[in-house]
């Protein structure tokens, strides 16, 4: 008889029958740790999937989320369109390394004219924007894959090809659209036939009208007010113009046999020694960074492939270790949460080796809080974002950006940062000559503390101030400190530095080396923002 998974708060599915390892412990501990990360970051349901080289050992699901519950993957997507893009160039129809077609061939303003190539969209150094004018994150209006992909061919190259890692969703794109080009067939009619087809992913779908809408599950985001705090609303349901980059549909059980084809070697959708180059990182000498598509990256001294996701509502990890093969699937139906999903896929992962090759955790030690920590608090800035910190009751918290942040001593001035997108976070404060506290250190971010007569700005640049585009994921320009700040996809404010009174670079981050323009009418008030080459209207 089949148990209906609703009544499970996890439901077990195996598909072959296991020898060796027992991870009935290790289950246990991750439901518990599953249920206590929801209930500590209000995270609404998670999916839960183990597998063990080519048996899906686990399905779990909690809150509103089934072990069959249907999920937008995000950025996972783009694992399922570069195999598509290698099927092709195994096929020879496509070329890796020859410029792209001129209608999706972006303005190269740099004097040798390196040409862009597909090797480059795929691994996140074509020098291309972060997102396109048309079917962007932002776009709500499903334009497809063509419209988007040539959208671009106005738009000007943010740094020079190869030059450095730029995270992008319309590179992929673009991608997506020369399988079609290449193939003669739609983009999702090619994914389905040779690869979610022969990999038995029956439940999954690249564009909403294809997936199970009865399964599909309930999604939340918190997004902006524009007064420093959050509302949480049901998150919007569309088809992305970004498809091939981020909008397949799909379930931890679907995205469990995808990992098990990994572990067989591709298990036909291409050669194995065409994924063992996808595996290596691009354009470095480095062990680790983006492949083509996947990310490689270390599990204490295990080597790693795969991606998170982020999408509307949606937070998720697919994470593979090849060499031991196991791997963790997570996908929660919050926004904004991919800290908290990390965290417990790291936990699987590491109690997953434990039962399987006796391979035990590395022991953290408890430190105490240092007795200079009511030092620590105040405000700081960083070269992108703004931190306040408050110590109370004993506990040292705050905020970056607009997210909360919660801090566990690691020994000395040394804590581990948590937060809705971090896990764990390394952070270092540091003492003056003085011995009085300067600042502190959070990954690539350097905080200084934030002198009382902080300049104020420019009377004439209060008109920027406001909220831009649409109400779901506001831009939401603010000041502090006498800088201005730009809350973007609901996830913190980002520095802005002026180039001139309407021009602002991006800080590092999400949208690195791109601009703002702020537009204005012909009485000088601002009534548009272009925003890393996207258009939006300011909201009364």
């Amino acid at each position: 008889m089949k148990i209906p998974a609703l009544l499970l708060p996890a439901l077990l599915v195996p598909l072959s029958i296991m020898k060796g390892a027992d991870y009935s412990p290790a289950i246990a501990k991750i439901e518990t740790a599953v249920r206590g990360e929801m209930k500590e970051w209000g995270i609404g349901g998670v999916s839960v999937a183990l597998v063990d080289d080519q048996s899906l050992v686990y399905a779990g699901g909690f809150g509103e989320a089934r072990a069959d519950s249907i999920f937008r993957a995000g950025s996972i997507s783009k694992l399922f369109n570069a195999i598509s893009v290698m099927q092709q160039v195994e096929a020879g129809k496509l070329d890796l390394d020859a410029p792209l077609p001129p209608e999706v061939t972006p303005v190269n303003p740099f004097p040798d004219q390196p040409p862009v190539t597909l090797r480059q969209l795929l691994c996140h150094r074509s020098g291309l924007q972060r997102e396109s004018p048309v079917g962007g994150y932002f776009d709500p209006s499903q334009p497809g894959i063509g419209p988007t992909a040539r959208s671009v061919a106005d738009c000007v190259l943010a740094t020079r090809p190869t030059e450095k890692t730029r995270y992008s969703n319309v590179s992929p794109t673009i991608a997506g659209w020369m399988v079609e080009r290449a193939s003669g067939e739609s983009f999702e009619s090619w994914q389905k036939q040779r690869i979610l087809g022969p990999l038995g992913m029956t439940s999954s779908a690249w564009t909403l009208a294809h997936a199970d809408r009865d399964r599909v599950i309930v999604s939340h985001m918190r997004v902006a007010d524009g007064k420093g705090g959050w509302k949480r609303i049901p998150a919007p349901l569309f088809d992305l113009g970004t498809i091939p980059a981020g909008n397949l549909f799909t379930t931890v059980e679907d995205l469990g046999r995808f990992a098990s084809a990994l572990m067989a070697g591709g298990r036909g959708l291409v050669k194995p020694e065409t994924l063992s180059a996808m595996w290596k990182p691009q354009f470095t000498t480095e062990e680790t960074g983006y492949g083509l598509a996947f990310v490689i990256g270390k599990f204490r001294t295990h080597r790693t492939i795969g991606h998170n996701g982020a999408v509307y509502g949606h937070s998720a990890s697919f994470t593979v270790l090849p060499e031991s093969k196991i791997a963790v699937v997570v996908i929660g139906n919050e926004d904004i949460a991919n800290g908290r999903i990390h965290r417990i896929s790291d936990l699987a992962l590491s109690l997953m080796l434990e039962a399987k090759t006796g391979e035990k955790p590395p022991v953290a030690a408890d430190s105490p809080m240092p007795a200079e920590a009511t030092a620590l608090a105040g405000d700081y800035e960083s070269q992108s974002y703004w931190a306040r910190i408050g110590f109370k009751d004993g506990r040292l918290s705050g905020e970056m950006s607009g997210q909360p942040l919660k801090f566990t001593p690691a020994g000395g001035l040394k804590f581990l940062a948590n937060s809705r997108i971090d896990d764990n976070a390394p952070v270092e404060f540091q003492k003056g000559e003085d011995g009085a506290i300067t600042g502190f250190t959070l990954g690539i971010q350097k905080f200084t503390r934030v002198r009382a007569n902080s300049k104020p700005l420019p009377k004439s640049w209060g008109g920027l101030l406001g909220s831009y585009g649409p109400d779901f994921l506001p831009i939401i320009v603010s000041e502090r400190h006498g800088h201005l700040y730009a809350m973007t996809e609901n996830m913190v404010d980002y520095r802005l530095t002026p180039v001139n009174r309407h021009v602002f670079s991006l800080c590092p981050g999400m949208y690195a080396d791109e601009e703002v323009v702020f537009l204005t009418d012909a009485d000088g008030a601002v009534r548009a923002m272009d925003f890393a080459s996207m258009n939006f209207n300011k909201n009364p």
